[in-house]
């Protein structure tokens, strides 16, 4: 037998050794990929969306590629309205949605929007805490964080508008999140979908709308809109949920990985959606948008009707756990 023979098979002889003794050679980490399917609310390129592009790349980092976050789709995949039930049901792992498209199955989240926290205020207070039992009580799931902190809300509107009082008689097409507001204004709010707003404006059926601070543009809206009224108000409250059997199949690892995640992105969504507002301000503005600043005395009181019409929802769909809400946004 040759040198290099005899060296092949002691060689061959020590790796089955070594196998017999040992076992089979365990797998990376990496090899075992976990993988969410997630289903947003919103539109592939909705802006409603840049947190979760960052949420699904910083977690692939995180974990070195231990989880990975596919994209199952916006509303052509799952209506907006009834992604509430496939995160309920488990139809899918993670839901990016909203609190208030969430109203139907826990009715306090109505008064995510009336926050003016950032998120780590809102866990230091312990209302992070407060969302996280109540969706897990009531849809199955477990609540991860914000998907759009410091994006507020403005109305639009086709006709000048100086004081409070310039809203009576008006039309104004409105979202759930916005339509006690508007009553209170003493405007008249209709529902119609986005689609059929421009329409609506343009054939002057109604005379405004409510919309986030930015992204009208989108839709061609600022081609027949005439004024945007500050101050702004509320917060749009994007949400990530995970449903509590995808959740817990995950090592403690893994879901400290989506935890922390999650919160770095809240951060960076923070400066994020602050700068697009300016930027997109600036453009609908060039564009021939005017900007009405309510005088200060009218913006208190602007702001004081909109905050207090909508805690009277809260309060209403849920009389103890608004209450409870209320005094942890209010601390």
């Amino acid at each position: 037998m040759s040198s290099m023979i005899k060296m092949k098979w002691l060689f061959g002889l020590v790796f089955i050794s070594f196998i017999f003794i040992s076992g089979p050679v365990p797998l990376m980490a990496a090899e075992k990929t976990v993988t969410l399917k997630a289903v947003s609310a919103f539109p592939q390129n909705n802006k409603m969306n840049d947190a979760f592009w960052m949420f699904q790349k910083k977690v692939k980092e995180k974990s070195k590629g231990g989880i990975e976050i596919a994209w199952g789709g916006g509303p052509e995949a799952i209506p907006t309205f009834q992604l509430v039930e496939a995160i309920r049901n488990g139809v899918v792992d993670l839901a990016w949605t909203a609190h208030t498209f969430n109203v139907s199955q826990v009715p306090v989240v109505e008064g995510a929007k009336l926050s003016r926290l950032s998120p780590s205020d809102e866990k230091k207070k312990g209302i992070f805490d407060f969302y996280q039992k109540a969706y897990q009580s009531k849809l199955n799931a477990t609540y991860l964080g914000r998907g759009t902190p410091g994006l507020t809300y403005n109305l639009y509107t086709t006709v000048p508008v100086k004081s409070i009082g310039d809203f009576k008689g008006l039309t104004i097409r409105v979202t759930p999140a916005y339509k006690a507001f508007v009553e209170a204004l003493g405007a008249a709010p209709v529902t119609t979908d986005p689609g059929e707003v421009f329409n609506a404006l343009q054939r002057k059926m109604v005379q405004g709308y409510g919309w986030p601070s930015l992204g009208i543009s989108d839709f061609g809206w600022d081609e027949v809109t005439k004024f945007v009224i500050n101050p702004p108000f509320y917060q749009v409250d994007v949400a990530a949920l995970v449903h509590i059997n995808s959740w817990n199949k995950l090592p403690k690892d893994l879901q400290d990985i989506l935890m922390v995640s999650m919160q770095e992105v809240e951060r960076e969504a923070l400066d994020h959606f602050t700068k697009l507002i300016s930027q997109d301000r600036e453009k609908i503005t060039k564009k021939g948008v005017q900007e009405v600043n309510l005088p200060r005395d009218e913006s208190e009181k602007y702001l004081q009707i909109a905050y207090e019409a909508a805690w009277k929802e809260v309060l209403k769909k849920d009389p103890q756990g608004g209450a409870q809400l209320r005094d942890l946004v209010s601390k």
